[in-house]
């Protein structure tokens, strides 16, 4: 088997996806930007490059037989949008170039339900063939990411073997920088007391990581596959009910219409008043990200666990650190 190059891997889902591919057998090299001690000691070729960077990743490229395209910057600041932009949607474009030229047959872009978009009922989960809302495009992180897959998509239908996985939102043990799961440790320690209607549909990083991997092996060219679970379309009453449950933490939360989250957050944004989250990520967590993984269940025998393995995880390993 040739060489799989991994873009991304130094995050919390690349952490966990490089040792599941060594030890299915494969040759693996990673693109880093700068060294990761993560991959210390492991089997893995490294390449040091920036998706942002052409010549890099022509240099990366050079040999690999196959690619999983997973990097990106998350943030929901409107200030970010151009380097969103730079990163999301030309990072991909760069990476389907640099692909093509080097011949390298396959490349899965995971890409995320962000991309798929907001459902104005969230007794209705969207699909791979579900409309994008306007609502969703309102946000610079969900339209990057979809404007990202769009590249990807593009190019399969100009005969790139191109495939998309779309996960849900992350959790689990592993999240060393803190972006998928801070939400979490928040809740945990009383950082995080506030709940607003809407909800995401939550995955755990194995089930993720055993989901791309089926998406290299089974997927069809030009075909999204959402990776989430079934039980992990959670409002954010439910989840933040849930974890302290399961925590066995007894806490008072306190629930803010949206319309008035929203407002207030702009407005504590202007004033520079320190808030859990972001405020534009405030601001789209109240509409429903909810989306639905029956084709990957169907067509790739995708078999997530339940939401709460995940949970317990998250939980343990924040504990474990000492950060709760």
């Amino acid at each position: 088997m040739g060489v799989i190059l991994v873009t991304g891997a130094t995050g919390f889902l690349g952490q966990v996806l490089v040792p599941r591919l060594l030890a299915d057998g494969h040759a693996v090299r990673v693109l880093e930007r700068r060294p990761c001690a993560a991959f210390d000691g492991l089997a893995v070729e490294r390449a040091t490059g920036d998706v942002t960077d052409p010549a890099s990743l022509a240099a990366a490229m050079d040999g690999a037989e196959r690619v999983i395209h997973m990097a990106g910057l998350v943030s929901h600041a409107e200030a970010d949008r151009e380097r969103l932009m730079q990163v999301n949607v030309g990072g991909t474009e760069h990476v389907l170039a640099a692909a093509r030229d080097a011949g390298v047959a396959r490349v899965v872009h995971v890409s995320s339900i962000a991309a798929v978009g907001t459902t104005p009922d969230p007794a209705v989960p969207l699909d791979e063939e579900s409309p994008y809302s306007r609502v969703a495009a309102s946000f610079p992180y969900s339209l990057s990411k979809r404007l990202g897959e769009q590249a990807a998509l593009a190019a399969a239908a100009q005969g790139q073997d191109v495939t998309v996985a779309n996960p849900g939102h992350v959790l689990g043990a592993g999240d060393v920088n803190g972006i998928s799961t801070f939400h979490i440790r928040k809740i945990l320690t009383g950082e995080l007391r506030m709940t607003i209607p809407g909800g995401i549909t939550y995955v755990d990083v194995h089930d993720v990581v055993d989901g791309i991997v089926r998406v290299l092996e089974r997927g069809q060219r030009g075909r999204r596959y959402i990776l989430a679970t079934p039980d992990g379309s959670l409002s954010h009453v439910e989840l933040s009910r849930r974890v302290l449950a399961l925590a066995g933490i007894e806490r008072r939360t306190f629930h803010v219409p949206g319309g008035l989250a929203a407002t207030g957050g702009k407005l504590a944004a202007r004033l520079r008043i320190p808030l859990p989250v972001d405020a534009t990520e405030l601001d789209s967590g109240r509409y429903w990200w909810f989306c639905s993984s029956d084709r990957a269940i169907g067509e790739l025998g995708y078999a997530p666990h339940p939401i709460d393995d995940a949970l317990r995880a998250t939980i343990a390993w924040y504990r474990d650190r000492g950060d709760v």
